[in-house]
């Protein structure tokens, strides 16, 4: 039976992610948990123009898509360097996939005890087309989810000043 609480963050390494990522860092260090800091790189959709061009090109995009990969891993483990400072247990998580999928898929395989993710806070026709990985995670998840509304960031309409304030957690 494990008894140190296992705490997952996804981050996008978008500001509102990273407010999560503080917000997790928080929690871990109250709990005396363990961090796992996930990101999931997806892959782009791309859709190959005529016969003629598709090697030169396909490998072009291939060639692409692994340096921003190799990128996105690097500035993971930069980010993990940067708070394991911070005096909390902190592992980097780098997936390929589906984000919401690859979110739940690693929750499950750490048997995580919180995720904690921001929401970006998109509405309408922007949040149809595009979709929520937030709702998606909260829906499918079997454990317990933390979401950060953009909000939370910075303060501007909730007042919150930083993690230790909760009122900009939903």
């Amino acid at each position: 039976m494990k008894t140190t609480p296992r705490v997952m963050v996804a981050t996008d390494f978008s500001d509102p992610s990273l407010y999560a990522v503080e917000y997790a860092i928080d929690l871990a260090q109250r709990l005396g948990g363990e961090l796992y800091l996930l990101h999931v790189f997806e892959r782009p959709f791309f859709v190959e123009p005529g016969v003629s061009h598709s090697l030169q090109l396909r490998h072009g995009v291939d060639q692409w898509i692994r340096e921003v990969k190799a990128e996105e891993s690097a500035r993971l483990d930069a980010l993990a360097e940067r708070f394991r400072s911070r005096g909390v247990k902190l592992q980097p998580l780098f997936r390929e996939g589906v984000p919401f999928v690859e979110i739940l898929k690693a929750a499950d395989e750490l048997a995580a005890d919180l995720i904690v993710m921001a929401t970006h806070g998109r509405t309408g026709l922007a949040h149809v087309v595009i979709g929520s990985v937030a709702q998606r995670v909260v829906q499918k998840a079997e454990c317990p989810v933390l979401t950060v509304r953009p909000t939370a960031f910075g303060g501007a309409k909730t007042g919150s000043s930083g993690p230790g304030d909760r009122t900009g957690v939903q």
